[in-house]
């Protein structure tokens, strides 16, 4: 699950008595479901590759499909179980790869033997590597659920769709404990915004440690005010981060691609303002306090990491003028600007295994990289390792 930003699992639990399905899905996703949207199964084969994904109707006319193929037996095993049995839990993992709900899923007698019979005889089926029949197999698949997926030598391939039948969801209480702070999350909380900086704090407690802080304020003369939703700093910089929701709980899911795109667009611009101020006030040598009112000692004299995170950054839409944006405010701060959503962030840690300073590092050649391509739509993947080299020499 770490590996995968997002991916199903058929699995068997507690001894192979039980059998679920683990769903790892962007946060806006994850929110949408448990407040009622559509959830659809499919499955697909192609030359014995069986290959699997659901459909998350958070966009009435563009769900989200996370897909992948099964290369295990073990996987068909509990596959085979769920659709025996007709029902199981779905447990709803994010980003962070930690459980934020669950909820029990029925599937029809007549949807069941659809896709038992699409599956045929296990001896027919692929158990290996990810290879090139494999992607192969997987891009007709995503192409024939989404016609607007098409790659060069894609065709439709044979299908079978559920609907299952999901009972209410269960949110689970997620309690968070940092070296100054602890703060738990609640998936079903009406404060989005506040459970997505909670989040962020989560994912770099283990990078800042007692230099992470979660809404510190400014003092500038008698007022006291948020500099930032969270900081974190070490012995050569600081990060200032503005965390910004996309509300679904609040706002629905039946809002258009455009329409949801436009707001999310709004809030990175006022994002991108606020943080050009939080740096003067640091630039300044404004007095920074913790939530207790305790200073907090803050690396200046090196160019700070101001952060836009989105909980999603989309593809549509035009975002020329952020980009610019975030231009005139490197030009006006001299500090590194970035947009980026919670996927990305948890990759770039990831990366960094734990270490400040090469998270540091990484964002700095990412912010290399968006000076040369002028685009924010930009992801981070690990480097090859010297056996993926030899893997793929050979």
């Amino acid at each position: 699950m770490r590996s995968e930003v997002a991916s199903t699992w058929y699995v068997t639990a507690n001894n192979q008595t039980e059998v679920a399905l683990l769903i790892k899905a962007p946060t806006t996703s994850i929110k949408a479901l448990y407040a009622g949207c559509r959830l659809r199964l499919v499955f697909g084969k192609l030359d014995g590759y069986l290959c699997t994904g659901v459909c998350i109707y958070d966009i009435p006319e563009k769900p989200v499909l996370i897909s992948g193929v099964q290369l295990h037996a073990d996987e068909r095993s509990a596959l085979r179980e769920v659709l025996a049995r007709r029902k199981m839990p779905v447990f709803l993992f994010n980003e962070m790869d930690v459980c934020l709900a669950w909820a029990d899923a029925t599937i029809s007698d007549t949807e069941a033997s659809a896709v038992l019979e699409l599956l045929g005889p296990e001896s027919k089926l692929y158990a290996g590597p990810f290879s090139d029949e494999a992607s192969h197999a997987l891009d007709c698949f995503c192409h024939t659920i989404d016609s607007s997926q098409a790659l060069e030598g894609t065709h439709e391939i044979e299908v079978v769709e559920v609907s299952p039948s999901l009972g209410e969801w269960t949110a689970g209480r997620l309690s968070f404990i940092g070296d100054l702070e602890h703060h738990s999350i609640l998936i079903d909380s009406k404060e989005e915004g506040e459970v997505l900086e909670k989040a962020v704090w989560a994912s770099l407690q283990s990078v800042f440690g007692n230099r992470l802080h979660k809404s510190p304020q400014v003092r500038v003369g008698s007022k006291t005010r948020e500099l930032t939703d969270v900081m974190g700093s070490h012995e050569y910089g600081t990060f200032l981060i503005e965390a910004k929701d996309l509300s679904v709980l609040q706002a629905g899911y039946s809002r258009l691609q455009e329409r949801r795109t436009s707001g999310v667009q709004k809030q990175a611009a006022k994002a991108i303002a606020q943080l050009v101020g939080a740096s003067k006030c640091v630039k300044r040598g404004e007095g920074i306090f913790d939530a207790k009112g305790t200073k907090i000692e803050v690396v200046r004299s090196q160019p700070l990491h101001c952060i836009v995170l989105l909980t999603e950054l989309m593809h549509d839409g035009d975002w020329s003028a952020l980009e610019k944006q975030l231009i005139e405010a490197m030009i006006e701060t001299g500090d590194f600007f970035h947009l980026i959503d919670l996927s990305e962030l948890i990759m770039l840690l990831k990366c960094s295994r734990g270490k400040a300073t090469l998270l540091d590092y990484n964002f700095i050649e990412r912010c290399k990289r968006f000076s040369e391509t002028l685009s924010v739509h930009i992801r981070s993947r690990p480097a090859p390792t010297s056996q993926d080299q030899n893997d793929t020499d050979e």
